[in-house]
């Protein structure tokens, strides 16, 4: 259906039509009318052709967020779903496109094409050569950086650890190359506690999902004399964990786990660092909502990072 049926069927023009439709704010027209041509287009299931609004007001409702993977992490997965929904109550779509370092920026020129976004917002960091062009593109940028420190969960993992008579840590780290950005900053902060407390640097490992790699993982920490792992996450904490458990050991006892995050299969008894969803997820969206309401972001000063203790450390 086409503005030219809601007129018709309205009795009304084509021009008051798209008056109404698109919210005109130098027309002036009665409730009435405006109440009869929403109440028909909505009846006949018109839609707005996204193209020629997009040339009339400069921009299309689209929000672009870039991630280096489909899935970045449990909790950053919950805030762009949430993020998505507080985006289409105000009228916007959220399009999630994946970012990668070797890229040159050719996705983002092709799919520039089709759609020019409101914004941008970069999760998970962003190369240089997307970084680029979307200064080229003059969208507003946004990042998540600033919200949750990586390297103070890393902290968090060792000071524990340390604090219950660990002296010989090993950091897993993770085989996927799109959460790299994290868990650097991650084992930072491990490094950083151990050169404190004036212990080895912690042991890295790289610890995949399949259980046969895993244990050999562990069986060489085990060798260097290591005593508890700092996981990247729940998911590498639990792999570790499963490990442990296989090799006819006791987590907690034989080899202390840590994670972050705190998936709800956390609680099966991993200690690790859990971050708040709710904070988290705020703050992201407020970022956003204030850049297309085009007003100063409220900061959240709630803290995102807890600690929680289970039979795993």
């Amino acid at each position: 259906m086409t503005s030219a049926d809601v007129a018709r069927e309205s009795g009304v023009s084509r021009a008051t039509v798209s008056y109404v439709l698109n919210n005109a704010p130098d027309r002036s027209i009665s409730a009435a009318t405006r109440a009869l041509v929403i109440e028909t287009a909505e009846r006949l299931g018109h839609v707005p052709y996204a193209p020629a609004r997009a040339l009339r007001s400069g921009r299309m409702n689209v929000v672009l967020a870039t991630v280096p993977g489909f899935s970045i992490g449990y909790v950053f997965d919950l805030a762009l779903d949430e993020l998505n929904r507080a985006l289409g109550t105000r009228g916007y779509a959220l399009l999630v496109t994946r970012i990668q370092e070797e890229q040159e920026g050719l996705n983002l020129r092709e799919l520039w094409g089709s759609v020019t976004p409101t914004l941008v917002l970069a999760m998970g960091g962003l190369p240089d050569h997307a970084r680029r062009f979307i200064a080229m593109s003059q969208a507003p940028l946004i990042e998540d950086g600033g919200i949750l420190s990586h390297v103070e969960m890393g902290r968090m993992q060792a000071e524990y650890l340390i604090g219950h008579g660990h002296a010989r840590l090993a950091f897993g780290y993770p085989e996927d190359p799109s959460i790299d950005r994290y868990a650097r900053q991650r084992l930072e902060g491990v490094r950083a506690v151990c050169e404190e407390h004036e212990l080895p640097a912690p042991v890295v490992g790289t610890v995949g999902t399949q259980l046969d790699a895993a244990m050999p993982v562990v069986e060489a920490w085990l060798a260097q004399g290591v005593t508890a792992v700092c996981g990247h996450n729940d998911d590498l904490a639990l792999m570790v964990l499963t490990a442990v458990r296989s090799l006819g050991l006791e987590p907690g006892v034989d080899l202390s786990v840590m994670g972050v995050d705190d998936i709800p299969l956390a609680a099966m008894g991993l200690t690790t660092i859990a971050i708040s969803t709710e904070v988290f997820t705020a703050a992201i969206i407020e970022r956003v909502l204030a850049v297309l309401e085009d007003r100063e972001a409220v900061p959240v000063h709630q803290r995102a990072l807890r600690l929680v203790v289970r039979s795993s450390a």
